[in-house]
């Protein structure tokens, strides 16, 4: 294995990991699909730009992720968050505070796997993984308005399901 390419997979691999989980909902799956994208940054090493490889890797695993969703049975319910079964309690310990900070790190985890693409895609992109804007625009193939005004409507749409669990 080339010295380059080992280094990319040390600086990307969980880059590429949590967006395929993000989209994915499932690790095992996200392993195979950045396993998928490595193989095909592997073969395309040589025609890639070296400045733009995270941007080809990131848009490469998002696209491998969409496919194996298409692939899905139809009728298959997208696995949720674990929950704890009947009887079982999640407490950390620790102060109050950290037990709501977990809470609502869970639920933001739950609301982002809520939305639709492209707006799963660039919260987790954007916000999650704090790509730039020409960074996500180059993944996602959007111009840099449209990656704007599309995070724009996927944070409202977060705050708006925020402003239903909060007292």
């Amino acid at each position: 294995m080339s010295r380059k390419f080992r280094q990319w997979v040390d600086d990307y691999q969980d880059q590429a990991w949590t967006l395929a989980r993000y989209l994915l909902k499932d690790p095992a799956e996200a392993e195979d699909a950045c396993q998928e994208a490595f193989v095909k940054l592997w073969r395309n090493q040589d025609r890639i730009d070296p400045e733009r490889i995270k941007a080809w890797l990131m848009k490469v695993t998002r696209n491998v992720c969409l496919d194996r969703l298409r692939r899905r049975h139809p009728t298959e319910e997208w696995e949720e968050w674990q929950q704890p079964e009947d009887g079982a309690v999640w407490i950390q310990p620790g102060p109050l505070q950290d037990l709501q900070q977990h809470e609502l790190g869970e639920w933001l985890k739950h609301s982002i796997n809520g939305l639709t693409e492209p707006y799963r895609s660039l919260v987790v992109l954007r916000d999650v993984q704090q790509h730039s804007y020409e960074e996500v625009a180059n993944v996602l193939e959007l111009s840099l308005t449209q990656v704007k005004v599309y995070l724009h409507r996927a944070r409202k749409q977060l705050r708006e399901q925020l402003a239903e669990v909060r007292p």
